[in-house]
């Protein structure tokens, strides 16, 4: 498909893992791809049992004595789809689709992050006309549920000077840090007693979503805070219990979609004020990008419930603080904390809500872990802990940041800033991991990401693709 586009390596490579499926947890395939692939050439590779994967290129000849560099990717997607997709991403592949420049999938994500840096970096070991240092190239396994790969990767591999990460997804420009983060799983036990009437099923759906760390300040809706915000408001005209919630899935992504069900005790009540249930949800809309809210309300039979005293505890989880919470007070002007309200549903005796958190700032991480214990026994429930990562900060003005300038305006007569983003990579545990590391993280276009409407661009993707080689060629003048 994508070689009618334009006839590069890159692209070739993409479309051949975009037909594997590689959900996080779920990267043996993929792993079994790249280990063919050096095999097939010669490399030398390494995998361990996370299905992280190095793969190490010699230098060209004449470059035997520059210091080494590492090339680094996750292998692992964001696994997101529209409701009515029918699409197993265990089983299948992305079905690719392109519109002009416009590269997307059929109604799921598109997997350019990080498939863009896994298909550049594979195009990079296929050059053998390509001149460059020795080259390690990592494959981590399980980014985007915490960066479990590159937690447990074995370092003492790498002997890297520079490091290059392709996970942004920006082309003008090089990133020199990132958040730290702390994912969270709060439960709530819940008492239901059988008590047969007719409750109402509540549906928020239509929304954009998007990244919970880079999308975080757009002011797009949270699916499961707006379900909040409404149930907040038909309280003050009936009280209700909750039946069952169920909203979002990644901690990574903003939920686009929730359900309640609830037992209002005045049912008239109840379908009054939904008559403008929509209106006022988007009364609170404040990006255009969520235009397309729907807000179904359908009567349904219920036989057990929650206690009040049980719903009430919901409600506050679903007001607790979401979205940004401190913003920088030096340039770049940008989130410095956030916490993303990412799923919810409901179990046998209890209500599961994950919650994930960043920030650069370790202190303020430890606070959020004890504002999230203090609100847990508030509720008589339990918080638990896991997949937290350092961030990362380096100098704006380091020579690797010149250097990857330099080969972007050579390559494409453009300019790259060097700037922070409020999401997670993994150079933070890579260079915690390897001492005197330098790195840098680069990418291309890449729109809507963790969300069905994610698209990259392919001009962006071949320009990038092109930089990274000119990158190599010149490091270490």
């Amino acid at each position: 498909m994508l070689e009618t586009i334009a006839n590069d390596a890159a692209l070739r490579f993409f479309e051949e893992i975009s037909a594997i499926p590689r959900a996080s947890y779920h990267e043996k395939e993929i792993a079994d791809y790249i280990e063919e692939f050096a095999a097939n050439r010669g490399l030398f590779c390494y995998r361990d049992a996370a299905h992280n994967v190095l793969v190490k290129k010699r230098a060209t000849q004449g470059r035997e004595h520059e210091p080494s560099v590492l090339l680094q990717a996750h292998t692992d997607m964001v696994a997101e789809k529209h409701s009515h997709i029918e699409h197993d991403f265990l089983r299948e592949g992305i079905k690719l689709q392109c519109e002009g420049d416009r590269l997307f999938a059929s109604g799921t994500t598109l997997g350019a992050d990080d498939g863009f840096g896994v298909a550049i970096m594979l195009a990079v070991l296929d050059d053998n006309e390509l001149s460059a240092p020795a080259l390690e190239c990592l494959f981590t396994s399980a980014e985007e549920v915490g960066l479990v790969g590159a937690g447990k990767f074995d370092y003492s591999r790498i002997s890297a000077k520079y490091m290059l990460n392709l996970d942004s997804a920006e082309e003008d420009t090089v990133i020199v840090g990132c958040c730290g983060g702390v994912r969270s799983t709060l439960t709530v036990p819940v008492t239901f007693e059988h008590v047969p009437g007719q409750g109402i099923t509540l549906s928020v759906g239509g929304l954009c979503g998007g990244h919970s760390g880079e999308d975080i300040h757009r002011n797009r809706l949270n699916a499961n805070v707006l379900i909040g915000k409404l149930l907040v408001a038909l309280r003050e005209h009936t009280p209700f219990r909750l039946v069952d919630i169920k909203g979002g899935d990644k901690s990574n992504a903003i939920p686009r979609e929730c359900k309640v069900t609830l037992l209002p005790d005045d049912i008239d009540a109840a379908h009054a004020f939904l008559e403008g249930g929509e209106a006022l949800a988007r009364s609170f809309i404040c990006a255009k990008e969520d235009k397309g809210l729907t807000l179904a309300a359908n009567v349904s039979g219920v036989t057990r419930v929650m206690s009040y005293a049980d719903t009430d505890k919901i409600l506050q989880v679903l007001q607790l603080p979401n979205g940004v919470l401190q913003m920088r007070k030096e340039p770049p002007i940008m989130p410095e904390t956030s916490r993303n309200l990412a799923s919810l549903r409901t179990d046998t005796d209890r209500v599961i809500i994950k919650l994930c958190a960043r920030s650069p700032k370790p202190r303020r991480l430890l606070e959020i872990r004890g504002e999230e214990e203090a609100f847990a026994k508030s509720v008589s429930g339990t918080v638990e802990y896991d997949n937290a990562y350092p961030g990362w900060e380096s100098d704006m003005n380091a020579p690797l940041v010149h250097t990857w300038q330099k080969a972007l305006y050579t390559v494409t007569g453009n300019r790259a800033e060097a700037t922070l983003i409020h999401a997670g990579l993994e150079t933070g545990l890579i260079t915690n991991a390897v001492k005197g590391l330098e790195a840098i993280a680069v990418g291309c276009n890449i729109h809507d990401l963790h969300t069905p409407f994610e698209t990259m661009e392919i001009s962006s993707f071949l320009r990038i693709s092109h930089t990274v080689k000119m990158f190599l060629r010149i490091i270490n003048q």
